[in-house]
């Protein structure tokens, strides 16, 4: 197959139709930048060749573009010498269209259209087939070429891809494996092994012959061991049934159960008469504690009138002591109030004299002394100050003094301190007012009366603290406290003393009576360990009795259970079956035997054929490693390149050394990956399934040494196929030669 033209409209980034019309053979190169919409030509052409025109979900959002419209693709190529051309509009109005363009004529539409096209490109209906061998995206010549594993989500997938491989190197594996003998005996082995093995050959196949065979084995080993086992329980029922019989009569031998209902009975009286007590002991406790209750109330309610009545006695003369020391308190608070000699006054009293005797010494100190003897003839003529004088005078002048001498003269004397004496003496008056004063205050005529007053007045202050202090100590709240108390005993009371006596004797003498009908009970009874044990012989006893009447019962019922059993027993005669069982059991050993041998010889086979298949399983890559050799040592230099099972690259082998591909770096990977896919394409071209070879944005990390080196694979490549590539790197790739494409406009058929 080898693509002419490829037209587009409404397809991913191109919104208006666009086209390549002018694809030839050889190598055809379309170099753009970014965006330009290499890689939606790709797209497009999986989209003519490889999607269902009927195609939904996220394979149809794919190929839609941001703007909308459903996507239209058309396809020229020609397939064995003949012109066709694929039409496909999905979404709305879907529709496929194959044209013969050599006759001018549509052949075929839908469904017939996509199996024709198939047909014509090798593909297995919705499988990509030779055209996923040999198309690689963008990115994709780093992932190493892996047919039928999806490359998406790298997962095992059919796509058709292997197949397509296989089937073009086919008759070289058949060859290499034995031919047509070979694999008929392959298939009969596997045929046979089918029938008797699962396909893992790790178990009997359902309902083969082995499973059957060991079925019927393992059922009539299960039927001789019921019969086995059906005899030997016949044989331990009679066994049983014997042993079961000699129990019983034991246990219900007469005078053994007589003894032991009489032991029952004598312990259950024993122990009736000892509850019988001991609820006698337990009434006459209880009545003990009431009478004595009874008798320490009687008690606490003659203690408490008693008590109450002292209480009262004594408050009553707590009461008169009360009256008597507020009487006294209030009389001495009164004669305290009322006295005038308070420690203030007396206090004041002692400063005025002070200042009394300090003006009275500055006066004296200061003042000239005068001296006067009146003469016998001077009698009455002598006047001081006014005042007559007859005999003599003897004076302190402190300030001045005027004698007078009648008829003769007129003596002023002026002492020298006159002015201090003056402030003295204003002092002094002053002071001498106000003692006078305060001494009318309090009552008294001198200052020594006045202290006299004042230390009586202290013993009066002393004597109400002291009968204040004495009140609180009797009554600290005072006479209502008193009174109160007294009114609340008078309230409870008062009760009769002797018939509270009475009482208490009366409760007294029976609490005596109960101590002794408790005492006398106490020492009938039976301590608690001794009753604890009797009861425990009772229930002992009760247990055993209950016991034997259980195994009484049991034994009867398994007398007679087993008698019934054995009567029903191998109704059928299974127990005497057991030696026709063993023959027949040793005959289904022997067949199972037979074809588990058998099996083994087959699985031998089988790894036998398998051995032979992996010693020629180097031919299914012989033929790609010969295509790809040259080409290999054309960029590589001498190098060999290893296989996996299924055709992905294993590894490259360099001067004696082996690199697994993925440690390879990028350029080497994308490298390898575009010259197995060329040897893929050279295959199938080979074989009559040709289809061109069409690389994405390929050579991405390739140098440019090592670049060159594949242009010129390419370039030899390129006389037997077509190869198409889609780069962005215009620069890199000026150096291949070969066909440049161009994107021109193109206007649809309605």
């Amino acid at each position: 197959m080898k693509i002419e033209a490829l037209r587009l409209a409404a397809f991913r980034r191109f919104s208006g139709p666009v086209a390549i019309e002018n694809f030839a053979d050889g190598i055809n190169l379309l170099a753009g930048p970014n965006e330009m919409g290499k890689s939606t030509f790709f797209h497009a052409l999986e989209a003519a060749f490889t999607f269902r025109h009927k195609v939904t979900g996220a394979g149809l959002d794919g190929m839609r573009p941001f703007s909308g419209g459903e996507p239209l693709v058309e396809a020229d190529f020609s397939s064995n010498g003949q012109r066709w051309r694929i039409r496909k509009q999905f979404g709305r109005g879907n529709v496929a269209i194959l044209t013969d363009l050599d006759a001018g004529r549509i052949v075929s539409r839908n469904a017939e259209a996509e199996e024709q096209l198939a047909g014509l490109i090798g593909r297995a209906g919705e499988l990509p087939g030779p055209t996923g061998l040999v198309w690689v995206r963008q990115q994709r010549t780093l992932q190493a070429p892996d047919p039928d594993v999806d490359p998406l989500t790298g997962k095992d997938k059919p796509r058709g891809e292997r197949s397509a491989l296989q089937d073009a190197i086919g008759r070289e594996v058949q060859s290499a494996a034995g031919g047509e003998v070979f694999e008929r005996v392959k298939q009969l082995t596997a045929a046979a092994l089918d029938v008797s093995l699962t396909p893992t050959r790790n178990a009997p196949r359902k309902n083969g012959p082995l499973e059957l065979a060991r079925r019927r084995r393992d059922e009539t080993r299960a039927t001789l061991e019921l019969a086995q086992r059906s005899a030997v329980a016949a044989e331990l029922r009679l066994q049983a049934i014997a042993a079961a019989a000699q129990d019983l009569s034991a246990l219900t031998m007469p005078d053994g159960a007589q003894a032991r209902h009489e032991d029952l009975a004598g312990l259950e009286d024993n122990l009736a008469q000892e509850v019988k007590r001991r609820t006698s002991f337990d009434l006459a406790r209880e009545a003990l504690k009431t009478c004595v209750s009874e008798s320490e109330i009687a008690r606490q309610s003659l203690a408490a009138e008693r008590t109450r009545g002292e209480r009262l006695a004594h408050l009553e003369k707590q009461r008169a002591t009360v009256e008597m020391l507020e009487a006294a308190i209030a009389k001495l608070a009164q004669a305290v109030s009322e006295d005038a000699a308070t420690p203030a006054r007396v206090d004041k009293l002692g400063a005025l004299e002070r200042v009394l005797d300090i003006a009275n010494a500055e006066l004296a100190s200061d003042a000239p002394r005068v001296d006067i003897d009146v003469l016998p003839g001077g009698l009455g003529r002598i006047r001081v100050d006014g005042a007559a004088i007859d005999e003599r005078l003897h004076r302190d002048v402190p300030e001045q003094m005027d004698i007078t001498i009648e008829g003769i003269a007129r003596i002023k004397v002026t002492s020298a301190g006159a002015s201090r004496a003056a402030a003295a003496r204003v002092r002094r008056d002053e002071a001498a007012k106000h003692l006078a004063e305060t001494l009318s205050a309090i009552g008294v005529a001198t200052v020594q009366e006045a202290r006299m007053r004042a230390d009586a007045r202290q013993q009066s202050v002393a004597e109400l603290d002291r009968t204040r202090a004495q009140l609180s100590g009797v009554a600290p709240g005072g006479l209502a406290s008193v009174a109160a108390g007294i009114s609340q005993l008078q309230a409870t009371g008062p009760q009769n003393i002797a018939a509270l006596e009475t009482e208490l004797r009366t409760r007294e003498t029976a609490a005596h009576v109960a101590d002794e009908r408790y005492r006398a009970l106490k020492a009938a009874v039976l301590s608690d360990v001794a009753f604890r044990s009797l009861s425990q012989q009772l229930d002992t006893a009760r247990r055993a009795e209950a016991d034997m009447a259980r195994t009484i019962s049991r034994l009867t019922m398994q007398i007679e259970n087993l008698k019934s059993e054995q009567a029903g027993a191998d109704e059928d005669g299974r127990a005497g079956q057991v030696p026709a069982l063993l023959g027949e059991l040793e005959k289904h050993d022997a067949e199972v035997a037979r074809l588990e041998s058998d099996g083994v010889s087959l699985l031998l086979l089988a790894r036998t054929i398998d051995s032979i298949e992996e010693n020629a399983r180097d031919a299914f890559f012989e033929p790609v490693t010969r295509r790809m050799q040259p080409y290999l040592n054309d960029v590589f230099g001498a190098a060999d390149l290893g296989f996996k099972d299924a055709f992905a690259i294993g590894a490259l082998t360099r001067g004696g050394q082996r690199e697994e591909f993925g440690v390879l770096s990028d350029g080497t990977r994308e490298q390898l990956s575009v010259l197995v896919r060329l040897g893929f394409a050279e295959i199938l071209a080979a074989r009559g399934s040709a289809v061109p070879l069409v690389l994405d944005d390929p050579l991405v990390y390739s140098d440019d040494e090592r670049l060159e080196k594949v242009f010129r694979v390419l370039e030899t490549a390129s006389r037997q196929l077509q190869i198409i590539v889609l780069t962005c790197r215009a620069a890199a790739f000026q150096k291949l030669s070969g066909h440049r494409v161009s994107v021109t406009a193109w206007q649809p058929d309605v």
